[in-house]
């Protein structure tokens, strides 16, 4: 499984899931500062931002994100925080 937040709520929401190190996380680029990525990553996490924010209305922005996110992952399940 694909973890990828698009807000910071949503990743804070499974902010315990995440730490486990168990799931590759994908999040937008507004969802973290850079030291708080910064400290995610100290623990061994594998979070990839995204380079520019990911507006969770904008279905193509997230169909873009999905599909850049199957082609590092592929025949991966995604968890995808929200969709309208």
């Amino acid at each position: 499984m694909i973890i990828f937040a698009v807000t910071k709520k949503g990743f804070l929401e499974l902010e315990s899931v995440i730490t486990t190190g168990k799931y590759p996380v994908w999040i937008g680029s507004n969802v973290l500062s850079e030291s708080e990525l910064a400290s995610y990553r100290k623990m061994d996490l594998d979070i990839t931002n995204f380079s520019y924010e990911i507006d969770p209305a904008n279905n193509e922005e997230l169909d873009d994100a999905l599909a850049t996110i199957a082609e590092h992952h592929p025949n991966e399940r995604v968890w995808l925080e929200c969709r309208p």
